[in-house]
């Protein structure tokens, strides 16, 4: 038990910096995701300090397109402290879910999920917070079909924390910014061209610029223009500016919405998405099955979950 309330369930994932875990509030009666920080850096002053001072901005941030953030603070695991974020548990699954399917967006499909994205990082930025790690993963679905952002605020508390970008996992290096790729401080149009490599890769399949390592991916990115096909159509033409490799060239995340709509205009009506649905954790947070090994090293690697697709009528096409 976590913080006197949070009953863990299953590890949803794990990184050099936290590991996330599926669990439930035995004090609210809901299901929540928990992101434990790991100790060695839950230990560090100045690390706390700005965990201190972002986390209340980015629980201010009520947006539809932003993961709820309920709670946050220090507790006991595994005989350390750590630093600890709940959230709202989001049952429709990630990008990075789709894409892993094997299921691709459709160009009209991605301006949806853009648009909301951009809706999202635009509140974040006019709070004075940058994301720092806008990637397929951390774009997620809802069961009522609408996309959240997630981990405002504690994303760029571990970022700030762990500023050498060449130590970056390659799933991160692959969506960081010209930018951060030379050393330089991450801004919020960094955000922009992370989203923008994000919707190329969900309609492409592919990443642009990915190397055969941490570092050649990031020099890939450096003084080159985004390799957008004639095929995005409308699009072409705004992911091409989304994707620009000095950041004074490129759109802000409102400008970069405004341009998706104006694009929506001639594009077709695209179809629902496939999103994903499951929790271990039912109504009555007693859980669906049985759930192995809730805590340990966090080394230790991803259980995935069992995200079978939603067995539901076809939901009304989303207006763009």
């Amino acid at each position: 038990m976590i913080a006197g309330r949070y009953r863990l369930g299953a590890r949803l994932g794990s990184s050099l910096e936290a590991a996330v875990f599926e669990s439930f509030d035995e004090q609210l009666q809901r299901a929540v995701v928990l992101k434990l920080v790991h100790p060695d850096l839950s230990d560090l002053p100045e690390l706390q300090r700005q965990f201190d001072s972002t986390m209340p901005v980015a629980a201010a941030l009520h947006h539809p397109n932003i993961a709820e953030l309920y709670d946050w603070g220090r507790a006991q695991w595994n005989d350390r402290t750590v630093l600890y974020v709940a959230t709202e548990r989001l049952l429709g699954g990630s990008l990075r879910d789709l894409l892993d399917r094997g299921r691709l967006l459709s160009p009209s499909q991605s301006l949806v999920v853009g648009l909301d994205a951009c809706k999202a990082l635009d509140a974040l930025h006019r709070g004075g917070l940058v994301h720092t790690d806008v990637r397929p993963s951390t774009l997620v679905f809802g069961d009522d079909r609408r996309l959240r952002l997630v981990d405002a605020g504690v994303a760029q508390v571990l970022h700030d924390a762990v500023d050498d970008v060449t130590v970056r996992s390659m799933d991160r290096a692959k969506y960081s910014s010209p930018e951060e790729a030379q050393g330089q401080p991450v801004l919020p149009k960094s955000d922009v061209y992370s989203l923008c490599l994000s919707l190329l890769e969900a309609v492409t399949g592919v990443v642009p610029f990915e190397g055969e390592s941490t570092v050649a991916t990031l020099a890939n990115r450096v003084d080159r223009l985004m390799p957008v096909s004639a095929d995005f159509g409308q699009l072409a033409a705004v992911f091409e500016r989304a994707g620009r490799p000095d950041a004074h060239d490129r759109y802000t995340a409102a400008e970069f919405g405004r341009a998706l709509v104006q694009s929506a205009e001639k594009m077709p009506r695209p179809a629902p998405l496939p999103i994903l649905a499951g929790s271990l954790f039912g109504p009555d947070g007693s859980g669906s099955e049985p759930v192995e090994e809730p805590t340990g090293p966090l080394a230790r690697p991803m259980v995935p979950l069992a995200d079978p697709v939603a067995q539901q009528p076809p939901p009304p096409e989303p207006a763009v």
